[in-house]
């Protein structure tokens, strides 16, 4: 009986010794599968990365995508990394590959090294990963500000940047779209939204003329109509096209477009068109014009000879005749004169308060704080409109004419992300080329 259980002693000891190594296999496996598990995340976190990148800088003049790919790439997975070979077979590499559609493809290998799994003969795990982004079609509508205040050096800068910035988007002109507004007192649309942008968008940017008021509201407004942005109402967030307006003023709004009366005749919108003005940040002289000049870019009313016509603005009244049938009210029967009638101040929201569209005479000093304060809530509201429809707009002003008011374009702006500030027109360039990475960065998915 001693016999036996010693010998039945003996088994268990070659059992436990059999289970321990078994035991410690298994815990050896564990420990070196949750090591292959990390190497594996971290390598997937870094092709990731490098697509990324790849697909934001498809279109980059000053790079090369698959160089930069495979250097993001290493930054964020280098040689040796949780105990990967350094050099030779085995260490991380990189595959870029361009795909169609602007999608860029990273392939990232690398071998785990083993440790306790030696045990078993595993020397080392191979270990893979793939990483695919995309960069997505935008549209952006360019609206800059061709005033007086920018004759000059501030003029030619502004040219350089708006042009660096078209460039970042040469390569995919054929899928994405772009459009140009340029306004002063006048605001034309110099090219419609569209693709293949680049060559004539440069030369619309390279031939504008510094001239006139700011007419910031309409250029915003015209941003949206039928030459601008593509209505996206009732499209899927996740089907929409991302849409970027970008405006540039370097001073404040001191004109605006609407409907005038004078001498019988309507001038305004779906009629002669009409602009008021007023000089400097603060309206001190107001003026009033229709027609097209060459050299501001009026609008051209259809239907009536290419022109400058002066519509005078005040005195204001019913803006009907001096003779014949309607006569004006305004003045004595015997000494009725031309005045022009405002049909804004019958609107609900930019009326002037106190007075209606018939009032005779309203005192020129009245008007003139009324064209700023109307010329700045009318373009925060077209704004909002275009904000409304998921657009985003990036606010680029100029400091150096001291003319910007940064409470009115942090209106005007998507947020404080989407505002810039340049103290000098020399940093101009590097503002747009900025703005033009962000928005490249948005697009990739």
């Amino acid at each position: 009986m001693k016999e036996t259980m010693r010998n039945q002693r003996g088994a268990v000891l070659v059992t436990f010794a059999i289970l321990l190594v078994a035991l410690l296999g298994f815990a050896a496996l564990a420990t070196e599968a949750g090591r292959w598990y990390l190497v594996r995340s971290e390598l997937s976190k870094a092709v990731d990365a490098a697509a990324m990148a790849g697909a934001k800088n498809i279109s980059n003049p000053y790079v090369t995508v698959n160089t930069i790919a495979q250097e993001v790439g290493n930054e964020n997975f280098p040689a040796g990394q949780l105990g990967t070979p350094i050099s030779g077979a085995g260490s991380v590499s990189f595959t870029v590959t361009t795909l169609e559609n602007n999608k860029i493809k990273v392939d990232g290998r690398v071998n785990a090294i083993a440790i306790l799994a030696r045990l078993f003969g595993i020397e080392q795990v191979a270990t893979a990963s793939t990483g695919v982004a995309q960069k997505k079609e935008v549209e952006i509508m360019m609206v800059l500000d061709r005033s007086g205040s920018m004759a000059g050096r501030p003029l030619s800068d502004l040219k350089s940047a708006a042009t660096s910035f078209l460039s970042f988007f040469s390569e995919t002109q054929d899928n994405d779209k772009m459009g140009l507004i340029s306004f002063g007192t006048g605001v034309t649309v110099d090219l419609d939204l569209g693709v293949n942008f680049v060559t004539a968008m440069t030369t619309k940017i390279n031939a504008m003329v510094a001239t006139g008021a700011t007419n910031a509201e309409d250029a915003i407004d015209q941003s949206d109509g039928p030459q601008g942005f593509t209505d996206q109402t009732g499209i899927p967030g996740d089907q929409r096209i991302q849409q970027f307006l970008i405006f540039f003023t370097d001073g404040r709004p001191t004109a605006f477009r609407g409907k005038f009366r004078r001498n019988g005749i309507d001038y305004g919108p779906n009629s002669p068109d009409a602009v008021v003005m007023g000089t400097g940040n603060d309206c001190g002289t107001v003026y009033g014009y229709m027609g097209h000049t060459d050299s501001e870019n009026f609008y051209t009313p259809t239907g009536h000879p290419t022109g400058t016509s002066l519509l005078p603005l005040t005195p204001t009244g019913d803006g009907n005749k001096t003779s014949g049938s309607p006569l004006t009210s305004c003045g004595s029967p015997y000494n009725r004169y031309l005045n022009t009638m405002w049909y804004i101040f019958a609107d609900p929201k930019y009326g002037l308060h106190g007075y209606d569209p018939l009032q005779c005479s309203i005192p020129e000093s009245v008007l003139k704080g009324y064209i700023c304060n109307t010329a700045k809530q009318m373009a925060i509201d077209h704004a909002q409109e275009i904000k409304d429809k998921y657009i985003k707009i990036y606010i680029i002003g100029l400091e150096g004419n001291g003319g910007v008011d940064k409470g009115f374009l942090g209106q005007v702006a998507s947020g404080p992300g989407y505002e810039y500030y340049a103290p000098t027109s020399d940093e101009l360039e590097a503002i747009f080329n900025t703005i033009a990475k962000e928005i490249k960065l948005r697009l990739v998915q």
